[in-house]
Parts: C-alpha cells; sequence; structure tokens
C-alpha cells in the first residue's frame, strides 16, 4: 500500500481535529471509569467524589504545566512525542484500571469492608496520577502542533480547548449509553484504549507509514483487548478472595458482582456489599417489626430489601394481600432472579387460604415512585444504605418524609433503620440518630425509636404501642428463626427505650436535614472517621459548632484577598482559577437542585454533565472569534454567572419538590448555559493574556484545571454539607463580582 502524499494544511486541520475530539473522548471515559472503579474503596460520600475528582484534575494540570517545558526543549519533535504520548495514554487507561482492582484486593479485605479513607485515599490520587499526568502534557503538544502559520500559539490553544470539550461531550455520550450498557467497565477501557491507539497511529500528521503500519497497528490493538478480555475476570477474583464469583455485571449505577461462600450468595454494588441470600436474622427484623406494630397490614411498600428476602416474610402476615417491591436497579433484579434469589415468583400471584396475594416488582427510583401517590399504603419499610452520600440522603430528609407521610393510609406507618450499637452509643452516633429523629418526629402523629445493634425508626399515623409485639405474633402464626415472643421483650424493653432516649438527649443542637441543606452526610463523615480511626476527620469536627456560613465566607474572603493583591501577570491565572473553581461548584449545585425538584437524579447526570461539556464547547468556539476581546467581555461572563447563581435561587422549592417537564428541562438549561459560560471565558483570557514565553501553552487550561480540584475538595467538604444551596450560591456571587472588579482590567 502506497504513503500517503503530506497533508495539507487544511488537512493537518482536520486530523488535528480528530486526535483532540478522541483524546477528549478517551479522557472523560477514563474519568468515569476510574471513579466508579475507585469509589469502591469508600462509602462513596461527596467528599471522596470530591477528593477523587480534584486528585484527577490536579495532575492533569500539573501534566499541563510541566509538559510545557518539554515542548519548549523538543519542538521538532513535537509530532512524534504527540504520538507517543497519546499511545501512551491510550495504553495506561487499562492498565490503571488493573491497578485499581489489584489495589481493591489488597485494601479492601475481607470484600465490602472499608480501609482508612487517608490510605484509600492516597492509593486512590497516586493510580491515576501516570494517566492524569500524560494527559496534560498531550494539551500542549496539540497547541504547538495547531499553531497559526505566524507561531502564535493563542489560536491552537483555543482550538484544543474547543474540541476536547467537544470529545468529553462525545465521551459522556458514548460511554453512558451505549459501553456501559454493553460491557464491563475494564472491557469497555480496553475498547476504548484500542480505538484511540488506532486513530492516533494510523491517521498521523504527516501521513507518512500509515499504509505499512496498519497491520501492526491493527494486530497490536487486537492484542490489547484480548489481553483486558482476559485479565477482567481474573482481576474481578482477585477483588473478591475467598469467594467463588457467580456472575459479575456492570449497570448503569455500578459494577455488579453475586459471589457464593459457605452456601450463601452475597451481592455487591461497586464493591460494597448490598445483602446475602440468605440472611434471615436482618430480614425478619426489617420486616416483622414495623408490620407488627399495624393492627391489620393490608398492603405493603418495601423500597429496597426486597432481593434478600423481605417479601417473604411480609407474607407470613395474613392480612397483607399486596406486596409492591421498588428496585432502582433492574440488572440488580434479573442478576438476582437469575441465581434463583427471592424474586423468583416475581408478577405471579401467591393463593394461599383462598385469597389471591400479589406480588409487583417495580424498577423505579423509590422516591419517585412515592410522590407520585397513586397508592395508599398500610405500611413503608425503607431499606437504604445509611446517608453518607446525597444520593442516599434523598430518603432521610425532611421532603422525602413528607411524601411518605402522604403515601400512609389511614393508621398507615413508615419505617426506616439506621445502623447503632447494642450498649454504647458514640457522641458521632448519636448525632446521626438524633438528626434523624429530628427531622422525623415533626410528621408523624407518633415517632418510636427502637434500640439496638439496628436502631428502627418508626413514624405511625396514629399511636404505636411496642407492648402489642408478642401478642400480635402469637395471634397472626407466625414462624420465625429471630425475631420470636422470647426476642422482642427483651430487645425493646421500657429500660432500653429510656437509655436511647438518655443518649440522644445530647443532640439537642443538630439540625433538621433537608434537600438543599443536608446535615446528615457530614455528620455520616465524622462517624466513618470515628470507626475507622481516621484522624483527618477531627479537622471536621472543629467545624461541628461553625455557623454554617462560615467556612463559605472564609473561603469567598480568601479569594477576593487574592484577587486584591494579585499582579499583572497573576490576576488573568487567579480569573481562571476562580472560574474553574466556581464553575464546577455550580454544576454540583445545580445536580442537587435538580434532585431537590425532580428525585430523578440519576437518569440525568449524564445528561447534565453533557450538557455543560457542550455548553463549554459553543462558549469557548463563539469567544474564539472575536479578535479583539476587551475587559468588558471578561466583566459580561462574570455578571451571567452571577445571574445564573440568581436563577438558580429563584427556583429552589419552598417545602416539597415539584415534578414536571418545566423544572427538569430549566436545570438542564442552567447546566448547559454553566457550560457557556465557562467555555467562552477561556479563549478571552488566553487573547487577552497570553503572551509567548510567558507559560507553557497550556498555563491557563492548568490553573482552570486546580480551581476546579479546589472546589470539587471544598464543595464535596464543606460547602455542601455546611451550607447547601444557598452557600453555593453566596460564593458564586462573591467570586464574580470581586473577580470584575478586582481583576479584569489588571491584564
Amino acid at each position: 500500500m502506497a504513503d500517503r502524499p503530506k497533508a495539507s494544511p487544511v488537512e493537518e486541520r482536520r486530523i488535528g481535529r480528530i486526535h483532540v475530539l478522541l483524546l477528549g473522548l478517551c479522557a472523560l471515559c477514563a474519568q468515569m471509569i476510574f471513579i466508579r472503579e475507585l469509589t469502591a474503596l469508600f462509602t462513596a460520600t461527596e467528599f471522596v467524589i470530591g477528593a477523587l475528582m480534584a486528585g484527577w484534575l490536579a495532575w492533569v494540570g500539573i501534566g499541563g504545566m510541566a509538559g510545557g517545558r518539554l515542548v519548549g526543549r523538543s519542538v521538532s519533535c513535537a509530532p512524534r512525542l504527540f504520538e507517543r504520548f497519546g499511545v501512551g495514554a491510550a495504553l495506561l487507561l487499562p492498565a490503571t484500571v488493573a491497578g485499581i482492582r489489584i489495589g481493591r484486593g489488597v485494601l479492601c479485605n475481607p470484600p465490602g469492608n472499608f480501609a482508612p479513607l487517608s490510605l484509600s485515599l492516597l492509593f486512590a490520587i497516586l493510580v491515576i496520577a501516570p494517566f492524569g499526568f500524560v494527559y496534560g502534557t498531550l494539551y500542549n503538544l496539540a497547541s504547538f502542533l495547531w499553531r497559526d502559520p505566524s507561531g502564535d500559539l493563542r489560536a491552537g490553544i483555543s482550538r484544543v480547548y474547543i474540541w476536547e470539550a467537544a470529545g468529553s461531550l462525545a465521551g459522556a455520550v458514548i460511554f453512558s449509553f451505549l459501553l456501559l450498557g454493553l460491557l464491563s467497565q475494564f472491557v469497555a477501557a480496553g475498547v476504548v484504549s484500542a480505538a484511540v491507539m488506532m486513530v492516533i497511529l494510523l491517521v498521523r500528521r504527516s501521513g507518512a507509514g500509515s499504509g505499512r503500519r496498519a497491520p501492526a497497528v491493527i494486530s497490536a490493538s487486537v492484542l490489547v483487548l484480548l489481553i483486558v478480555f482476559l485479565l477482567d475476570g481474573f482481576t474481578t477474583g482477585m477483588m473478591f478472595e475467598g469467594y467463588r464469583v457467580e456472575k459479575s455485571e456492570t449497570s448503569r449505577y455500578a459494577e455488579l458482582v453475586a459471589a457464593s461462600r459457605e452456601g450463601s450468595v452475597t451481592f455487591f454494588s461497586g464493591g460494597s456489599r448490598l445483602f446475602s441470600v440468605p440472611e434471615p436474622e436482618r430480614t425478619e427484623e426489617t420486616v416483622h417489626i414495623p408490620l407488627l406494630l399495624h393492627p391489620d397490614p393490608e398492603s405493603v411498600l418495601l423500597i429496597g430489601g426486597s432481593l434478600g428476602g423481605g417479601w417473604r416474610e411480609a407474607l407470613k402476615h395474613p392480612a397483607v394481600e399486596r406486596i409492591d417491591c421498588i428496585e432502582l436497579d433492574g440488572s440488580l433484579v434479573r442478576m438476582s432472579m437469575e441465581l434463583g434469589g427471592d424474586l423468583a415468583l416475581e408478577g405471579k400471584t401467591v393463593d394461599e387460604g383462598g385469597r389471591a396475594r400479589s406480588i409487583d416488582v417495580i424498577e423505579a427510583d423509590g422516591r419517585f415512585f412515592l410522590s407520585r401517590g397513586r397508592h395508599a399504603y398500610d405500611v413503608i419499610i425503607l431499606s437504604a444504605p445509611p446517608p453518607v452520600n446525597l444520593r442516599w440522603n434523598r430518603y432521610y430528609t425532611r421532603e422525602f418524609f413528607t411524601i411518605a407521610r402522604g403515601a400512609l393510609a389511614e393508621n398507615g406507618l413508615f419505617a426506616l433503620s439506621h445502623p447503632s450499637s447494642e450498649n454504647f452509643l458514640s457522641r458521632e452516633q448519636a448525632m446521626v440518630l438524633g438528626t434523624i429523629e429530628k427531622t422525623m418526629r415533626p410528621l408523624f402523629d407518633e415517632l418510636l425509636l427502637l434500640p439496638g445493634s439496628t436502631c428502627h425508626f418508626i413514624g405511625g399515623r396514629g399511636a404505636l404501642d411496642p407492648d402489642s409485639l408478642v401478642a400480635r405474633i402469637e395471634r397472626r402464626g407466625i414462624e420465625t428463626r429471630y425475631v420470636s415472643g422470647d426476642f422482642l421483650p427483651f430487645r425493646f424493653s421500657r429500660e432500653r427505650l429510656s437509655s436511647l432516649r438518655s443518649d440522644l438527649e445530647g443532640t439537642a443542637g443538630t439540625r433538621e436535614n433537608r434537600d438543599l441543606r443536608p446535615s446528615l452526610p457530614y455528620l455520616e463523615l465524622l462517624l466513618e472517621g470515628e470507626r475507622l480511626g481516621s484522624g483527618a476527620m477531627g479537622v471536621l469536627g472543629l467545624l461541628e459548632n461553625a455557623h454554617p456560613f462560615m467556612p463559605t465566607a472564609l473561603l469567598a474572603a480568601m479569594l477576593v484577598g487574592a484577587f486584591a493583591l494579585s499582579g499583572k501577570r497573576g490576576a488573568p491565572r487567579m480569573a481562571v482559577l476562580s472560574v474553574g473553581l466556581s464553575a464546577f461548584v455550580f454544576q454540583l449545585a445545580v445536580m442537587l437542585s435538580y434532585q431537590a425538584h425532580t428525585g430523578l437524579l440519576y437518569h440525568a447526570i449524564v445528561l447534565l454533565t453533557a450538557l455543560f461539556m457542550g455548553g463549554a464547547a459553543a462558549g469557548a468556539a463563539v469567544t474564539a472569534r472575536r479578535a479583539d476581546p476587551r475587559a468588558g467581555d471578561l466583566r459580561i461572563v462574570h455578571a451571567g454567572f452571577v445571574l445564573l447563581s440568581l436563577l438558580l435561587v429563584a427556583r429552589l422549592p419552598a417545602q416539597q419538590p415539584l415534578i414536571d417537564g418545566y423544572a427538569g428541562w430549566f436545570f438542564h438549561m442552567l447546566s448547559a448555559l454553566g457550560g457557556f459560560l465557562t467555555g467562552s471565558y477561556y479563549p478571552l483570557v488566553v487573547r487577552t493574556a497570553f503572551r509567548a514565553g510567558d507559560g507553557p501553552p497550556a498555563l491557563f487550561y492548568a490553573y482552570d484545571l486546580f480551581g476546579a480540584a479546589v472546589g470539587g475538595m471544598l464543595g464535596g467538604l464543606v460547602i455542601f454539607p455546611m451550607a447547601g444551596v444557598w452557600g453555593v450560591v453566596t460564593l458564586m456571587a462573591c467570586i464574580h463580582i470581586g473577580a470584575s472588579f478586582l481583576l479584569v482590567g489588571k491584564w
């Protein structure tokens, strides 16, 4: 096959677009895969997600800064270096996933356990360093190769930003809607790696040698895929040492694994243990206690807990005629059925004593299902993980409890449980339980707290009598192994109830847990630190009694002070850093507000991210055309961010979330506009402030990422848990008003 002639300038630009677009796609896929794999090391709080994102952004920024020096010393070798670094990034994608899985096997042993937070974070940030550093270096190389014929780098820097953002948009869509539904995370990493490697090596800027190398490149890509396929099962087995992996599957929510050991099958989601089959003690206690507190339960709603056999226990109560089982992850439901789980009778009726008793499994978000108000239930039982993050916190807020109470029939009751302690409650544990109680108590006619290794919260539309439990279990003829007439009087004796009440009396300073001002994730983070002995969490404890807006005000004051002290060279760098910080925190605020309005964050998070990246590409493309940008253009962008934050506040719900199409599209619009403003700011600064020899081509790109890294860390660690969306809006206003008056015009 003859070699192609040397590419023309137009062809060079087209090839550059293909390369940068594909690298942006590769980076976005890598980011998603790395975070999904690494969250198995933690309880996936917003702090952890923010820390992982901060680590990722910081390494890419460091690569961008350091890689500029490499480009400056190797101008003549830039095309060859771009090819080598591009292939290196492609190969590092599956290699990093393999490294993460090996680390998970060592740190999370036995499976489902968590290592100390500091050790896990250190491993997570270091393992992604090679890929992030190499990718950051590529930004400099691409900017240099895409410079104007005159040698001006500014146009090349803006073009790379635009097409990288477009590639990220494509990566979000392709990974989430195509690769994630067909392949495991490791195999998806291999597919992306092979595709990127082939394009970079075959679609060459010079066109030389592409024909001769095609067979070798294709063979190497096929070899990469083959190795990844072989390592997928092997590395999965390493993470579940001591278990036999029965089945693994990737769902839109997490990597699911069913592993057997000693006659039971345990289901894991993203490395976290969900439930085991059989698991009679936990299932009996969760289901029978609330059902026994109701005089005649006919209709029951199980939000979670069905796959462990909850519906089977509920059927032991003779009055029960209907059981609706809500499970979010349909892939988990199907996996359980395939392995002969307790939902094998799903969709059928069970005739017992001449009556038809129905069981329906509904794949839906439990909160959204309840908010639609289609049925009224005698008993609603929530089996959700502790509110360690905003995802699960949605089931512990005043807004959700209001929805749950509205879905109860007359004399109905709602039950949830939270891990506790049999004999002694630490201060952190008491704060968590006290916050749940304070949030629930005003909404129910009576709230009963039952102590033990699991604390049960049962709110009723009417009186609740724990003394009736023993009589009812005997009258209904229920056969159980653990929840028995001997067990109940001791577990819920007056002395134990009084002891729990005494432990919670010291938590009077706790505040309600709200959708837009969540308090439980922060307290859960302190509790996890106490449980794992993490000294780092002790620092957070110092903020416990601080005013909720103090950290936000302190951060805003520090930034405004830095704005005032910045000189001519430092002002544009500080401006880009502050925009990156505020944009990252704003996007998180949009997602949180969308969740509060609709309760459907899972289905929209990919779309919101894609709209942000698409908006960034569009904004950069529009402002890159400005031949003579001025200070007024920058101030318009700052004013736009302030306006967006005010629009976000204007749509905050007063009480209950809104379920309507307008609310959803409103937040989609906010996400796209936030991306547009972020993207439009970057080329304006590059055009007005970048000077050849002043720094690497990725100078402002790196500062943008450093700002986003700070936003990711502080947003998840402090701002959201303490001040909620109002804290974000306050920070946004301070940053952009301050930048508009103190930074713009200095350069």
